[in-house]
């Protein structure tokens, strides 16, 4: 009794469970065994029916292009993946070759700075030694001229003890000695020092450029603010302006509008041919009121006398070979320094360390009043450069 249904079985036959005949159909719409029975019901009459051996094959080959379809993505895949292993491994093959050519390059630019520092102390030494010959040279005329002046003391003195005819009769040649000693007027040397353009600098300071304008309600009544508040000069005739707090009333000043409590800052303002100007930095809190002191505002002054150019600080007094017509100021609140630059000759003037930097700091300017010999002008606060702005490479 068994045998017939394990024989169906092995073949992979089915019995009908309503009937209990064997399933020899197939309907796709139900997805179902049929046998003879099932078939001549009504609920299969226009259903799509296949002999079950037919929709076996018809399965059949739609797994078998299933899986050659299959078959083919998987050999895609993997021709991808080998694809994508080899560009890992260009691609870190690519970064190693980038970092050692990018660190031969700053090792090319270290070796050339350094080579510049070099050239520069060499430079900066024979200055120096020149200009302490000068001094010594000098040190010693004011020696010889001191000898002198003691020796015509001595005279004088040994003319006093003399005799009248005597003491009247020498008075003359001494008198001569004296106009002629008179006549040698001192001419101190002029010391010039090296200035050092610093390859990259101005593309480094431009890094922490900033868009400086002027303070309106700050400035004193005889400076004239320009309208977009970049430039300032002075003005004859004194403006009938508000005497509000934050407007200085004696020093010929004006701020910055923007305040600086942490941080790197950079401006650059251009003082052109004017041979007198004050550019730098002061406490927000400055008086406004009545004369500052130099120590007050850290500040840069110069001012010509003759042909020499000459620069204070409020920690020291200096002089240079040739006069700044651009200068960049530089504000490191971490380091609490201040520096000033040649932005023509690409070149530090002055740096000040160890500064006070409690409060907000504001930009300082003053145009200086006028004097007979004095060249007038405008401070102008200069654009960020566009030749100076980073290069913006491609995204990916």
């Amino acid at each position: 009794m068994l045998q017939p249904h394990l024989l169906q079985k092995e073949l992979g036959l089915s019995t009908c469970d309503q009937h209990g005949e064997r399933a020899m159909f197939f309907c796709e719409e139900d997805q179902r065994a049929l046998c003879d029975s099932c078939l001549s019901a009504p609920e299969h009459k226009d259903h799509q029916v296949l002999p079950l051996e037919t929709a076996a094959d018809k399965c059949k080959n739609t797994l078998l292009e299933m899986c050659r379809i299959l078959h083919t993505k998987e050999e895609k895949l993997q021709i991808a993946l080998g694809t994508l292993r080899r560009r890992e491994a260009q691609v870190t093959e690519r970064s190693n070759t980038l970092k050692q050519s990018a660190f031969s390059e700053f090792w090319k630019i270290q070796q050339f700075l350094r080579n510049e520092k070099y050239e520069y102390q060499k430079r900066l030494v024979k200055v120096s030694r020149s200009n302490l010959l000068q001094l010594e040279e000098y040190k010693n005329k004011l020696f010889q001229g001191k000898q002198k002046l003691q020796q015509m003391m001595i005279e004088v003195e040994e003319n006093l003890d003399k005799m009248p005819l005597e003491m009247i009769q020498a008075v003359p040649g001494t008198l001569k000695k004296k106009e002629e000693f008179s006549l040698q007027r001192p001419l101190f040397p002029f010391i010039t020092w090296p200035f050092c353009p610093i390859t990259g600098m101005a593309e480094f300071l431009m890094s922490f450029h900033r868009d400086i304008t002027l303070d309106p309600e700050s400035a004193h009544p005889h400076l004239i603010l320009s309208e977009d508040l970049k430039s300032v000069q002075y003005g004859s005739i004194r403006q009938d302006l508000p005497d509000n707090k934050e407007r200085f009333d004696s020093v010929l000043g004006v701020l910055g509008a923007q305040k600086f409590t942490s941080g790197k800052h950079y401006w650059e303002v251009e003082v052109g041919d004017k041979t007198e100007w004050v550019l730098g930095i002061c406490k927000d809190s400055v008086r406004r009121k009545g004369k500052l002191s130099f120590e007050e505002i850290m500040t840069i002054a110069a001012f010509r006398a003759g042909n020499a150019f000459f620069f204070c600080t409020s920690d020291k007094k200096f002089q240079l070979a040739w006069p700044l017509h651009k200068v960049g100021i530089f504000l490191d609140w971490e380091k609490q320094q201040l520096a000033f630059y040649d932005v023509t000759h690409r070149s530090l003037v002055h740096r000040q360390s160890n500064i006070d930097l409690e409060g907000p700091l504001r930009p300082y300017f003053s145009p200086c009043r006028p004097k007979e010999r004095s060249t007038p002008g405008s401070l102008i606060i200069c654009p960020k450069s566009p030749q100076e702005r980073p290069a913006t490479g491609p995204k990916y």
